[in-house]
């Protein structure tokens, strides 16, 4: 380990001050990157084993920032506002048009960093607002979709697992083309078919809804474990799931829970692959449990599934819900999940 040139750059990294985000910068892009280039690391792994050294004091993300901040201005020391607004500037801002419009305006009007801040986040809410007039629903450019509210033109009101038609309008958009014909085996409260009839931009969208108690008329009766999916093979362009409750057991026994997901899961999965067309998508709604005797990582487990059949990953959305359950300081519990995860696949030629 001693004549590891990486954790010499390390070392020299854990030198510098957490506050100096430019210097930092600096060294990655001088020093730290041409190595990793030479030796073909990606940067991804660069920063896994840089934060692997013993006592390094600075996590991936804050490195990538301060990368993108000494790239975005390698002539700060030129530059006329604090050293601060060019970091938010970097870290919030990746248009360069934007960012030079934003510092002509701070350094006119003499605002604070507390006024840069909100005029960035007042503009990104104005877009949001912005794209959502454009196509009718709250359209996300990250893979972080987080609702507080569901929108009541999408589903029915306290039904019981009902999905934010937010989320499903958002994995329209992403993983389906015009004409797409689509399907939801576990269709609930209609959402995925409220969604695709009244939102305007998905209008060329068709699509079929089946649940074992069906909510409405456009949702046929189907188990899909008696009867599996009622459509002919390589005939869906994409499949949503949003799995009920019964394929999730209790955590008493860890290794029960995850026997009866797979189990179940595989029926599904068989469906999927049958009525899927080469180059079909489909999205499966996912979440790890976490009890007192351990973890239940079913994301892992669809993904190893897929993987396996050699489907391609397309997409991974992160879905954060707040859970409701009281939180005892006195009381050691397992720690609570407030992530689920909208995993996409794309089935390939060949299989």
């Amino acid at each position: 380990m001693k004549n590891d040139p990486l954790q010499k750059l390390a070392e020299k990294l854990n030198s510098l001050s957490v506050d100096s985000f430019w210097d930092v910068g600096k060294f990655i892009v001088e020093k730290v990157l041409p190595y990793a280039k030479s030796n073909k690391l990606s940067e991804e792994e660069l920063y896994k084993v840089l934060t692997s050294y013993p006592g390094f004091k600075f996590q991936p993300s804050l490195l990538k920032q301060c990368q993108t901040y000494f790239t975005y201005y390698p002539d700060l020391k030129k530059r006329k506002l604090p050293e601060s607004f060019y970091f938010e500037l970097a870290t919030k801002v990746s248009d360069e048009d934007r960012r030079t419009d934003y510092e002509k305006a701070a350094y006119q009007n003499k605002w604070t960093i507390a006024e840069l801040r909100k005029k960035i986040r007042e503009d990104v809410l104005t877009e949001r607002e912005s794209e959502r007039t454009k196509f009718g629903f709250d359209l996300r450019n990250t893979n972080v979709w987080n609702f507080e509210i569901s929108d009541p033109r999408f589903g029915k009101a306290g039904y019981k697992g009902r999905i934010a038609g937010q989320i499903v309008a958002n994995a329209i958009y992403y993983y389906t083309d015009p004409g797409a014909f689509i399907v939801d085996p576990f269709a609930g409260s209609g959402t995925l078919g409220d969604v695709i009839d009244k939102v305007s931009f998905f209008g060329d969208r068709r699509y079929k809804m089946f649940d074992t108690e069906p909510s409405d008329e456009r949702i046929k009766q189907n188990n899909i474990f008696l009867t599996g999916i009622p459509q002919d093979a390589n005939s869906v362009d994409y499949l949503f799931l949003d799995l009920p409750e019964e394929f999730y057991s209790s955590l008493e026994d860890m290794t029960v829970a995850l026997s009866n997901f797979k189990m179940k899961f595989k029926s599904v999965f068989r469906e999927a692959h049958r009525i899927l067309k080469v180059g079909g998508k489909v999205s499966v709604v996912i979440a790890p449990q976490i009890g007192e005797a351990g973890v239940a990582d079913y994301p892992y487990e669809v993904q190893r599934m897929f993987a396996d059949a050699n489907y391609k990953i397309a997409g991974k959305a992160f879905l954060p819900e707040r859970s409701t359950r009281r939180f005892n300081y006195f009381e050691r519990k397992p720690l609570v999940s407030e992530m689920t995860e909208l995993l996409t696949f794309e089935k390939q030629a060949g299989q």
